[in-house]
């Protein structure tokens, strides 16, 4: 039996990373795939046999994730899955294919305004800040019911690990330091 789950996570972004420098982030796949502490290897392939027409355009990647199945690493493996990965205006959207049946559609979005932009309308009940830059993941997860909570929490995880590796990278592209927050 399959449990579909849908969360969206909000991360504001220092004040002096411009919109550009993430938006190259995201649409800079193997950037986004290294970004990400559970994958330990990547190498891009063809659209697989179960790509949906929609997806053959993509950009696909077999992607292999180390996964902690118990506490303190005593008993780990290795995950195999494929990924699409396709660009936005505004950010990136991917399709990962993994084995038990998990799929995930994830969407990663620059969202808010910086000071010389109009102000972008408020979308209540998601805690996105009122003013300045902020990274929107949206997911939607279909999982065996037994597994979505360990799944949910590994993705919470790993993403928000990315996050944290990809604004201290567009720091840097930014010319700034963390000193300077």
């Amino acid at each position: 039996m399959f449990k579909r789950t849908q969360f969206t996570t909000i991360s504001p972004l220092p004040a002096n990373i411009s919109r550009q420098v993430v938006l190259d982030f995201l649409h800079d796949h193997q950037e986004m795939i290294d970004l990400n502490p559970l994958v330990i290897d990547r190498h891009p392939i063809a659209p697989p046999p179960h790509a949906p027409p929609e997806e053959l355009e993509c950009v696909w990647y077999s992607l292999t994730d180390k996964i902690s199945y118990l506490p303190g690493g005593l008993y780990t493996g290795d995950v195999t899955y494929t990924c699409a990965f396709n660009d936005l205006r505004n950010g990136l959207q991917t399709h990962c294919y993994a084995p038990a049946g998990l799929t995930i559609r994830d969407r990663w979005t620059v969202n808010g305004s910086l000071p010389d932009e109009p102000s972008e309308p408020i979308e209540l009940g998601i805690g996105a800040p009122l003013t300045g830059l902020y990274i929107r993941e949206d997911v939607d997860m279909r999982c065996n019911i037994l597994l979505t909570t360990f799944v949910k929490k590994t993705l919470k995880n790993s993403h928000a690990a990315l996050i944290e590796r990809l604004k201290a990278k567009a720091q840097i592209a930014s010319g700034g330091s963390d000193s300077e927050r």
